[in-house]
């Protein structure tokens, strides 16, 4: 099955999407960077989820075909499975932002009462959220 979109849709969607995508790219690269923290913020499973979608070819697929209609001025039609994969996707990096950000505020918590501890894994926890951050609300 498959849904249509027109070139103005399609641009939202092209847009939209690439940002997703990027989000994911970011939510992934945590889990493998740093696969202790990302278990500390309780993302192993979703940066290991973004990273099954991404290699799907699903988000890539719909940028491109989004894109190009969009650039052309015509409309295009995209495979509900891969709108469905994006939109898991979106899902998944959603949940795993608000863990992070859980996770974020808990140490900022900790380290207002004990200034020296944690500090590192603060640091540590904002370099790697920020770039999901980033992408996911720009």
């Amino acid at each position: 099955m498959r849904t249509t979109f027109d070139p103005r849709s399609a641009a939202l969607l092209a847009e939209h999407a690439a940002r997703i995508q990027g989000s994911g790219h970011e939510l992934a690269a945590l889990g493998e960077a740093d696969p202790e923290l990302a278990g500390d913020c309780g993302v192993e499973i979703c940066s290991l989820e973004a990273r099954t979608i991404l290699a799907s070819g699903a988000p890539a697929r719909v940028v491109a075909m989004a894109g190009e209609a969009a650039r052309r001025g015509q409309p295009t039609s995209i495979e509900t499975a891969d709108m469905e994969a994006v939109s898991r996707l979106e899902q998944v990096v959603s949940l795993g932002s608000s863990r992070i950000a859980l996770k974020l505020s808990a140490l900022e918590a900790q380290a207002a009462q004990e200034p020296t501890v944690r500090m590192g894994s603060l640091m540590g926890l904002a370099t790697g959220a920020v770039g999901l951050f980033k992408t996911f609300f720009p």
